[in-house]
């Protein structure tokens, strides 16, 4: 198959995949009132997914280079299909933490395996290109999914969003394994040994703090804006899609910006400022009721650091050249981990202080990213 296929069925992989992520977080408020879970018990569910996924990320990346990168991913992509479509017979919550957990454990395949076959399929100068439109696509699917969820919601409530967004993701995946054939070769090669000095671990902290931060903006603010904000769902829906669409743009163009500056710039003192400026505006959104006013701070605060996830790739390949994937993965399971401590950390937050406490929190990690990042060290 020919590399723009290829590419766009990365893409294609990455916003499905988060498609299925984020309608937990369009339904949740349903199910949770349904069933009568709390805040913190909804947190659970969101949280489950995180550690199945965050657990999971090494191991699969594993498993992708040993049986095949398209093989595993369209089967650990039709299992996603049907644990999707297992939501809509749920009601116990017990059932639900299940199937999320196994749902992250499936989905933490998906962007070792695309690394695989970006590094199979093109070369070395476009990989970064590449990688950023994958990545980017997650934010598409996220912003797509509150739309869908609701849309089919009004007809079919929310089971019949589980059942629809399964189905498109069983088709999706089908195709996947029609159409990529291209595997690792079978070579074994022998891992190095991952040497965690300082920079690297300052770097995985740092994105542990990046990831709390990405927990209020990807899972919490369809919550945020219709249940503590309480604008329509409608407005919700549109404010949560809003800011994914400027997630998905900035996160290539964020790349762009830094490879341009670079020269005259360096990479990390411009992204320490984009860090330290979120938090300022994710904290001024508390300050006004006005829905615009909202959605404009927080869509700030979520563009800015979105547009830092290139040169913290930069960051980890430089400070892990030994064992560049040991990197990566080691730093991106430290991030899961914080993704799956804010959701319980929120409402928990929420409910002794008050949400605005919990906006601060996310706002306070992104200033203690930045400074994680300037102690990892300069250019």
């Amino acid at each position: 198959m020919g590399r723009k296929e290829l590419l766009v069925l990365m893409v294609g992989a990455s916003t499905i995949n988060y498609i299925g992520r984020t309608a937990m977080a369009v339904a949740g408020p349903d199910i949770a009132k349904q069933y009568q879970f709390s805040e913190a018990e909804l947190g659970q569910i969101f949280s489950a997914f995180w550690l199945g996924y965050g657990l999971m990320m090494w191991p699969s990346g594993w498993v992708a280079d040993r049986f095949g990168a398209g093989k595993v991913l369209g089967i650990c992509g039709l299992v996603t299909a049907l644990l999707l479509a297992g939501n809509a017979a749920m009601s116990l919550l017990a059932g639900f933490l299940l199937l999320r957990l196994l749902f992250g454990v499936a989905s933490a395949v998906l962007y070792p395996a695309c690394g695989n076959l970006t590094m199979l399929a093109f070369p070395s100068e476009k990989m970064a290109g590449v990688q950023g439109l994958v990545v980017g696509g997650s934010n598409f699917g996220a912003a797509l999914a509150p739309f869908f969820v609701v849309w089919v919601s009004k007809w079919g409530g929310w089971r019949g969003a589980f059942l629809a967004v399964a189905a498109l993701t069983l088709v999706f995946f089908a195709i996947w394994l029609a159409r990529v054939r291209m595997d690792t070769p079978g070579a074994e090669k022998k891992a190095e040994f991952l040497r965690l000095r300082k920079p690297l671990v300052l770097l995985a902290l740092q994105g542990f703090c990046i990831g709390y931060f990405y927990s209020f903006g990807d899972t919490w603010s369809f919550y945020y804006f219709r249940e503590v904000r309480h604008f329509s769902e409608e407005q919700s829906a549109l404010f949560s899609t809003l800011l994914q669409v400027a997630g998905g743009i900035m996160m290539p163009l964020g790349g762009w910006i830094s490879d341009v500056i670079a020269p005259r710039f360096g990479r990390i003192r411009p992204a320490l400022l984009a860090l330290a400026v979120s938090g300022v505006l994710l904290a001024a959104s508390t300050s006004t009721q006005a829905p615009t006013a909202v959605l404009a701070f927080i869509t700030a605060a979520y563009s800015l650091v979105v547009a830092c996830e290139g040169v913290y790739s930069w960051a980890l390949l430089t400070r892990s050249a030994d064992a560049p994937a040991a990197g990566f993965g080691f730093a991106n399971g430290v991030g899961s981990g914080a993704q799956f401590l804010a959701p319980l950390a929120l409402p928990w937050i929420a409910g002794r202080w008050g949400w605005d406490a919990a906006v601060y929190s996310a706002a306070f990690a992104c200033f203690l990213g930045a400074v994680l990042w300037r102690w990892a060290g300069a250019d």
